[in-house]
This record gives structure tokens, sequence and C-alpha cells, in this order.
């Protein structure tokens, strides 16, 4: 019988972290800014090219700033004929209080910049501050109307 308790203590107290987090979700939007593309050798789209972003997060698409992001997506395979890309997706958003990290690996179209109607998700994988020890899912969108991306956030905050 006791083991039988150890046991079950034993279980409930390695479950009760995850039990005990909580879900949680943010919403926030950054102007559409053009990317920097830094055209690495050969000349021309090839595997190692690189999209950076800096800009602003705001809590409605046309609020104040609170806060900024930086971004960078590097092309990790390319077939031109199947007009086929993908590229690794890192971002920081660093709000009041901390920072979020989160990526991904985006397919695209034949290494072209995102266009309206994008819309990749990707994993939380760290933060800072209040965001310590954050995990969940993202999503992000450019918008339809090409000038702001929309970011969904759904996470955790566990160890």
């Amino acid at each position: 019988m006791k083991k039988v308790l150890i046991s079950f203590f034993v279980l409930a107290s390695c479950m009760a972290p995850s039990a005990m987090a909580q879900d949680n979700s943010l919403v926030f939007y950054s102007p559409h800014v053009d990317p920097h593309y830094v055209d690495m050798a050969p000349a021309g789209l090839s595997v190692g090219d690189q999209y950076t972003r800096h800009g602003d997060v705001m809590s409605d698409p046309k609020g104040p700033s609170i806060g900024e992001y930086y971004s960078q997506a590097s092309l990790i395979f390319l077939d031109t004929a199947a007009k086929k890309s993908a590229r690794t997706y890192k971002h920081e958003v660093m709000l009041p209080g901390g920072t979020i990290y989160t990526w991904d690996v985006v397919q695209t179209e034949h290494g072209e910049p995102v266009k309206p109607g994008h819309m990749h998700e990707g994993a939380i994988i760290g933060g800072t501050g209040k965001y310590a020890g954050i995990r969940g899912t993202y999503t992000i969108e450019l918008m339809s109307s090409g000038d702001v991306f929309k970011t969904s956030y759904s996470y955790w905050l566990g160890q």
C-alpha cells in the first residue's frame, strides 16, 4: 500500500506543473515594412540569402507602438524549376516587461517575399522577463490589405 501511495504522490507532483499551466493568448499588429534583402554568393536568389525586418508592435492595427520586433528569414531550400522554396524564420518581439522568441520553417513560392494573405504557424521557443518559460505556438498573417501583419500567440508560462 505504501508503494502505491508513494507512486501516486510522485506521479501527481510530476503532473502538477502542466496541470497548473494556464493557457494565454496575445495578439498584436505590425506595419508591413519591406524586408532588407541580403544577397549572399552566388549573386541572385540562392540558398543562404536573407530577408530581415524591424518595426513597431501595436495592440491594434492603427494604435501607438507598445514595443518593437526584429525578424530574419534565411533561404534554406530553393527549387526554381518547381517554384518552391523554404526559409527559416526567427522573430524577436520586445514588449513591456519582456521579450518573446519564435522559430519556424516557412515554405514560400520561389523565394519571393510574402504576399498579402500569407499565413504561417510556428513555435514560441522562449522568452525573458515576464515571458520567461514561455512555450506555445504563434500564427502570423499578412493581412489582405498588405500593410499590416497580425501575430497571434497561444501560450503557457511554465517550467
